[in-house]
């Protein structure tokens, strides 16, 4: 018995010529997008035929200029916080209070008061106070309100006085005053 081959269908031969054609077509892209354009491939090269001088990178020329520099990043963040430092000094170190006899009543850093004209005192520190800031306000311990005026200055050739000069507040005039001091270094 001899038995013959059934014809295949013209469905099943363009079936067969569409797998092809894709099959085809993809073996294409996938060489294109693996080796990359004027290389040589194994298929290519004669066995023994390259030498180590083909393998070699040839020598790079000077560098160019430098480009510009592009924008800043974002900022990072934040690292964690130090140590905590050593507490400072207190910035009114120095300080008295002065009646209106020039006594100095009671202080700190002062060395002496001095009154030196009706509402002029002269009040001197242990310490150098010409690049130091001056504040004062009338009153003193066990007075009621004293209403008066007050200004202070570095006191003239001496680095460690401060002149203060109190004065009525109705006319200005100078008067004798209880004052409190502070001095800022």
């Amino acid at each position: 018995m001899i038995r013959r081959i059934k014809r295949p269908s013209p469905a099943m031969i363009v079936a067969c010529l569409a797998l092809l054609v894709a099959l085809g077509g993809t073996s294409i892209a996938a060489v294109k997008v693996l080796v990359p354009r004027n290389s040589v491939g194994t298929f290519q090269v004669i066995d023994h035929s390259l030498r180590s001088v083909d393998f070699r990178t040839p020598p790079r020329g000077p560098a160019g200029a430098r480009g510009p520099a592009g924008p800043a990043g974002p900022a990072g963040p934040a690292g964690p916080a130090g140590p905590a430092g050593p507490k400072g000094d207190s910035a009114t170190a120095l300080w008295a209070s002065v009646d209106l006899n020039g006594t100095l009543v009671r202080n700190k850093g002062a060395q002496s008061a001095l009154k030196l004209a009706t509402g002029q005192y002269q009040v001197q520190f242990n310490q150098d106070v010409t690049g130091c800031i001056y504040l004062a306000t009338t009153g003193g311990p066990g007075t009621s309100v004293d209403h008066g005026e007050v200004t202070t200055a570095q006191r003239q050739n001496i680095a460690n006085a401060v002149l203060v000069h109190t004065a009525a507040s109705a006319t200005g005039a100078d008067q004798d005053h209880n004052f409190f001091l502070a001095v800022f270094c």
